[in-house]
């Protein structure tokens, strides 16, 4: 059983590595309450959006491209509908543009997401050449956020640019909700707390051990775990110890949250490894940055007994 649907596109999000960081930076825009990575500065147009009922709005976006031949190659692109004149219709406004994306090719993958503690709604549809990924949600400020990313369809899933998007009050102030509230009866959001607290048991049970390389020594074993903790921004985590070539590296494995799969840093709160389950009682490691920069990808075994 994998950790949750996600954690494939946060892996994804760091296929890249460090040549990836480098090309990207950060876009600040203030007048429209939002931060987002981009592969390069922005071009901005605005055509016009019409709602289901018929209300006539604009869309402003902001498109930026990553250049053919690159690992992530394709077309970046934010767009942004101010709903302050039609709120009565924003209960409605994720789905109206979901339904967009679904005519545009074969849907692989969608449904509820938490992006930055906003309800999103996460697409991945695919045609015979491109894969085009999106994150639609609607922020306090009556404003509809769809970030599309469109990309060949054999190129790493370009999932940092997707899960970058924060939304900024009117000060410039990132915005993270305290509470996630969904408008569908039973539906349940992640990273809402009953949503933590199942997700987060289910991991650290699948997780704990003593774990080692197939055929290896359960005394010498690749990864421990340890006491549940909190991270310092406050996610569901568990210490653990991964040994491999004489070096021994403590960390939090987080097993809830937007960040669910990474083993973390807690001293600076970065990556070093992306963690999942896998079928057969495994559990994959794969090193993402220091100090295990360049270790293979392993897949252990738990020790019994």
């Amino acid at each position: 059983m994998r950790i949750v649907p996600i954690v494939p596109a946060v892996l994804a999000l760091f296929v890249s590595g460090v040549a990836f960081a480098q090309a990207w930076d950060i876009y600040t825009n203030r007048e429209n309450f939002f931060t987002l990575n981009l592969p390069s500065d922005p071009a901005e147009s605005s055509t016009p959006y019409k709602t289901a009922k018929g209300t006539n709005l604009t869309m402003k976006t902001w498109t930026s491209q990553a250049p053919a031949g690159t690992l992530l190659g394709g077309t970046y692109a934010l767009h942004v509908i101010d709903y302050s004149n039609a709120t009565g219709e924003l209960a409605t406004a994720i789905e109206e543009a979901a339904k967009t994306y679904r005519t545009k090719g074969t849907v692989k993958y969608e449904g509820v997401n938490m992006l930055d503690n906003h309800r999103s709604w996460r697409q991945t549809v695919e045609t015979a050449n491109q894969r085009i990924l999106t994150e639609i949600l609607v922020a306090k400020n009556n404003r509809l956020y769809i970030s599309e990313a469109t990309t060949a369809i054999n190129a790493p899933v370009p999932a940092q640019f997707q899960a970058s998007l924060q939304i900024l009050d009117e000060n410039g102030v990132r915005i993270r909700y305290a509470r996630v509230e969904s408008n569908i009866p039973g539906e349940v959001v992640p990273v809402t707390p009953q949503n933590t607290r199942r997700v987060s048991d289910e991991i650290g049970a699948n997780v704990a051990g003593v774990w080692s390389n197939p055929g290896g020594s359960c005394q010498t074993a690749y990864f421990k775990s340890g006491e549940r903790v909190k991270s310092t921004r406050g996610e569901e985590a568990m210490v653990g110890t991964v040994t491999n070539a004489g070096m021994t590296i403590t960390g939090q494995l987080l097993i809830a949250g937007p960040r669910v799969g990474q083993f973390i840093n807690p001293m600076n709160d970065r990556a070093i490894f992306l963690f999942d389950t896998l079928p057969g009682n495994k559990l994959s490691f794969t090193a993402i940055g220091d100090p295990a920069t360049g270790w293979p990808d392993v897949t252990l075994e738990r020790c019994t007994g």
